[in-house]
């Protein structure tokens, strides 16, 4: 099922393969509250609610998280305040977060289907109209929703290490790898900077805001793109 979100949280696909059918009611249960648990903590902006049940099971994915729900959180506070501040007109910073499921999506998702792998560490929820399956892991006794953001990220940066890789080669990763969490640290500090500034009074409309936010994400887009340019070749580093 793929989720779109808008802003800097483009977009949570929520994934999965085969399962077979399954299971006693109050193991299908925990895998729906803990999915609706999810839907809720990413609406009301809650990261302890995020940790809970975003599933990572790697040092790798730990990170991908954190950095996921310091986006997410942020993005969330702006969202409250300029609706606080602004009325209608803050409804542009909307995060669409409760779109992903609605008050007939939540009575839907109650009873759907649910199937489990053989060892009950894998769920799917099965709802009707969807070309595909919700996941779910189990870890530590708790049922944790997968997204496929994270496994993503995790696969391409194991791709781009490969064994016996030149040190050039990896001394361009690290570069690339600082380059893109600059970049998530100046749109996390926009987001809470335009926050300040709206709460403060110093921003005296939502299209004003808007238009300071947009600033500051082209900004932190052309430093890492400014960033890039300078990371030297391999041949580069050869010559050295």
């Amino acid at each position: 099922m793929k989720i779109a979100i808008p802003h800097a949280l483009a977009v949570i696909v929520i994934t999965l393969a085969a399962a077979r059918p399954a299971v006693a009611a109050e193991a299908e249960t925990a895998v729906i509250e803990a999915f609706l648990g999810f839907v809720d903590a990413l609406e009301a902006g809650d990261a302890a609610g995020l940790q809970k049940y975003i599933f990572a099971d790697t040092p790798f994915q730990e990170r991908i998280r954190r950095m996921f729900i310091e986006l997410a959180t942020a993005q969330k506070s702006l969202e409250k305040s300029a609706l606080a501040r602004f009325g209608e007109e803050g409804k542009r910073f909307r995060c669409g977060f409760e779109l992903i499921v609605n008050g007939a999506d939540r009575k839907t998702i109650a009873g759907a289907r649910v199937t489990m792998d053989d060892l009950s560490r894998v769920a799917h929820i099965e709802k009707p109209g969807e070309l595909a399956p919700m996941t779910l892991r189990r870890y530590q006794n708790q049922w944790q929703v997968v997204l496929e953001h994270i496994d993503d990220e995790e696969t391409e940066h194991a791709y781009s290490q490969p064994p016996y890789a030149q040190p050039q080669a990896q001394a361009r990763r690290e570069a690339q790898a600082a380059i893109k969490l600059a970049r998530h640290n100046a749109i996390i500090e926009a987001f809470r900077q335009t926050q300040s500034r709206i709460e403060a009074g110093q921003i005296t409309s939502a299209a004003a805001a808007q238009a300071e936010l947009t600033a500051k994400f082209v900004a932190a887009s052309a430093e890492a793109a400014k960033a890039r340019a300078a990371i030297p070749s391999n041949r580069t580093f050869k010559d050295r």
